[in-house]
């Protein structure tokens, strides 16, 4: 699913298909449910990322703030979100 860069907001169908693979706020131990959550571009919209299913990920406002406001990152690797922590946080 994939609207291109035509527009940043995110159509119910992409949206519908977020809520199916992702159930919620897909951070780590979050639970918060999809009508909780936005849609967060993994590559942002300003930046050139696309409006589509491989390049979005369900979050809760306070995981949103944080990827947007932190060292935290997000990428989907074989259509999964996977958050990465900053180094300062990671074990070893």
């Amino acid at each position: 699913m994939n609207i291109g860069r035509s527009t940043r907001t995110i159509p119910n169908t992409i949206r519908r298909a977020l809520i199916v693979r992702d159930k919620g706020c897909a951070f780590p131990g979050c639970h918060r449910r999809p009508r909780q959550c936005h849609a967060h571009h993994v590559t942002h919209w300003a930046d050139g990322g696309w409006t589509s299913l491989d390049n979005l990920v369900l979050l809760c406002s306070m995981h949103h703030r944080m990827i947007h406001h932190s060292k935290w990152t997000v990428e989907i690797i074989d259509r999964q979100p996977v958050f990465t922590p900053p180094a300062e946080l990671r074990p070893g």
